[in-house]
Order: C-alpha cells, then sequence, then structure tokens
C-alpha cells in the first residue's frame, strides 16, 4: 500500500451539503440573489474565447484592492477563497506540537488545518450565556501558543471583539511570538476592522472574503493581509494561478464600484435584519445578540431539528444547531422577501 500521511489519513470531513439551488437558501451565510445584475453583465461582458485563454493575472486586482485598503500591493495577496487562504497561514506559520486557541463554536476549518499539520488545538468556550470573556484568551496564551484566531464577527454566535481586547490579544501573543489570525469574513456586516494593525504589529494577519456580503461563493475569493515580509512567505507556498481570471475581473469591478455596490448590497441586508428581528421580538422569540449576517433563535414548542426538517419540507434550508448550540436554530439574514418567508413558515410550524 502506497505512503499516506496519517494526519490526513485520519481527519474526519464531513461533504458540504449539494442540491440547495431550489430551496430559499438561508442556512450558509450567502446573499441568495448574488451581485447586481449591473456588476454582473459589466464583468460578463469581458469575458471572450481569447479572454480565456490567457493565465490569470493578479498584479493589478490585487494593486487596486490593497489601495482601497489603504495599503500596498506588498501587503496582500488574493486566494482561492478565505477558507483556502487560512490553510496557507497555518501552514506557513503554525509549528507542529505548538497549541492554536480558538473559541467553540467557531469555522470548523481552522482546527482540521491545525490537526494536519500536528498542532494542539484549544477550545475555548463560551459563557452560558454566550458572551466571552477575552481574559480566557489572554491567560491561554503562554510559550507553547502558535498560533491564536480571532473571528470578528464570530460565526455562528455572532459576538465581537473590542479593538482593545483585539491589542491585548496580539501584544501577549508577540511576547511569545505567536500569530493572530484575525477573520473578517463578516466584517461588511459589522464594520470595524483590524486592517490597519499590520502597520504596527509584525504578528498580524486579517483574513477575508467575497462570499458573504460581497455575495460571490461560486467563484471562490478571499484575501489575506499582514505585513509584506508575512505576505511574501505566504507568496512562496501558494501556487500561482490559484485565482481565476473570472474572479480576477470580479475583484477589479467590485472595487472600482466599491461605493455604490455596497450602498445597495448594505440597504437590502439592513431591510432584512430589521424586519426579522422586530418580528421574532414580537412574537418572543428569544435570540443570541449577533453582528454577523446571522442569528440564532431558540424554538419555542418544538425542537431546533424537528423546525429544520420542517422548514426544508417546505423549500427553506436553515441551519440546526449543534454542539455548543444544540437546541438553536441558525437563521442567515437576507433580503426581507427571504424574512418574510421564514417568518410566515416559522410561526405556522412552531406551534404545540
Amino acid at each position: 500500500m502506497v505512503y499516506v500521511n496519517e494526519k490526513i489519513k485520519n481527519t474526519y470531513r464531513v461533504p458540504q451539503p449539494e442540491g440547495r439551488g431550489k430551496y430559499i437558501r438561508l442556512d450558509q451565510n450567502e446573499n441568495s440573489d448574488g451581485l447586481p445584475k449591473w456588476l454582473v453583465d459589466s464583468v460578463m461582458e469581458k469575458v471572450t474565447p481569447e479572454f480565456l485563454a490567457i493565465y490569470p493575472e493578479e498584479s493589478i486586482p490585487t494593486e487596486k484592492y490593497a489601495k482601497q485598503l489603504g495599503l500596498e500591493k506588498e501587503n496582500a495577496t488574493l486566494t482561492c477563497g478565505s477558507s483556502v487562504g487560512m490553510g496557507y497561514v497555518i501552514k506557513v506559520f503554525g509549528e507542529p506540537g505548538k497549541d492554536i486557541l480558538c473559541v467553540t463554536p467557531s469555522f470548523a476549518m481552522y482546527e482540521v488545518y491545525a490537526k494536519m499539520i500536528g498542532m494542539n488545538v484549544r477550545q475555548l468556550k463560551y459563557n452560558d450565556d454566550f458572551s466571552y470573556d477575552i481574559d480566557q484568551t489572554l491567560s491561554a496564551i503562554n510559550e507553547n501558543t502558535g498560533i491564536v484566531v480571532l473571528v470578528n464577527p464570530n460565526m455562528p454566535v455572532g459576538n465581537v471583539y473590542s479593538p482593545d481586547d483585539i491589542r491585548k490579544v496580539i501584544e501577549k501573543a508577540g511576547e511569545y511570538n505567536a500569530l493572530v489570525i484575525i477573520d473578517e469574513a463578516y466584517y461588511y456586516f459589522f464594520d470595524k476592522t483590524s486592517v490597519a494593525l499590520v502597520k504596527e504589529y509584525d504578528n498580524v494577519v486579517v483574513l477575508r472574503t467575497f462570499s458573504k456580503m460581497l455575495s460571490m461563493p461560486a467563484l471562490r475569493l478571499g484575501s489575506i493581509i499582514s505585513t509584506a515580509e508575512n505576505i511574501q512567505y505566504i507568496n512562496n507556498y501558494k501556487p500561482h494561478y490559484t485565482v481565476n481570471s473570472i474572479a480576477l475581473l470580479f475583484c477589479e469591478a467590485i472595487v472600482d464600484n466599491h461605493d455604490r455596490l455596497l450602498a445597495e448590497l448594505t440597504e437590502q441586508y439592513n431591510e432584512g435584519k430589521e424586519y426579522v428581528l422586530a418580528k421574532l421580538k414580537e412574537y418572543d422569540y428569544v435570540t443570541i445578540p449577533s453582528e454577523g449576517c446571522y442569528v440564532c433563535i431558540k424554538p419555542k414548542h418544538k425542537t431546533s431539528r424537528e423546525i429544520t426538517d420542517l422548514l426544508q419540507e417546505n423549500g427553506i434550508l436553515i441551519l440546526c444547531g449543534k454542539d455548543g448550540l444544540t437546541g438553536w436554530l441558525r437563521l442567515t439574514i437576507a433580503h426581507k422577501k427571504y424574512m418574510e418567508i421564514f417568518m410566515d413558515a416559522l410561526l405556522k410550524l412552531d406551534q404545540e
């Protein structure tokens, strides 16, 4: 039998759900309507047979993107989705035998990547009311800490970390030469960023994605933001041509039309959020405060599993909570028209 890396061989992975296109998708934090047609049309005009016959070129999109962030092109690299980007970061900076500190529940791929390279995963838990005390992270950082992960806002709960708390973590981690990953996948829903900290600290990496507010998960585009030296190390590892040319075209178009695009998308999102939170409150549903594009809801009469299954039977996908969120539903907040459909279904199905 051929050699297989034991850490890869023994990794347990759950396949992602497919066949979702026929449903109202409120389960994976997508914008079901996608990007505005005016932007999509303007980009797709450039996709010709000749355009597809040349390898991707990242320099100009990367430079434009970095400039929008107030940085130089050497401070950023584009990736095939932020989940691939976090893999690059952990493989480049993760030290086997060291600890990676993660709040749980959170995005599972941090644990997966860390175990693949032989890091120890230390999971830090929420309080019973789903608040989180940053002193727990600070106390856990020690000489065996290699990486600290702060997903801000954190998914699936939706809590956030203050700028002061983030600085405390960065500085404490720096005492032990540990890296801090600040995952800003849901930045646009919270609108507070740590990007500027890469100018101050050499142990900070910020991750971003174009899959959430920017509404193009199908094209798999993300970014890694850090010091020029750290980005060079990542680019040493990153294979050539891993970001496709159509995704790069959309990256440029999003940067070039950033203010107009964000105004449209944010207005739609806020309208949906205001509606669904008001309705949930009106009908006395308990929710967990969230700064992300999702909210956790406690069913009143049926179990979370029953509600999830009944909603699917009615053409609506949501996430059934597990592990630290067992008993809860997680709803993707979307356009008001989808929130109306969800609330009508919830009120009908969650009956004694």
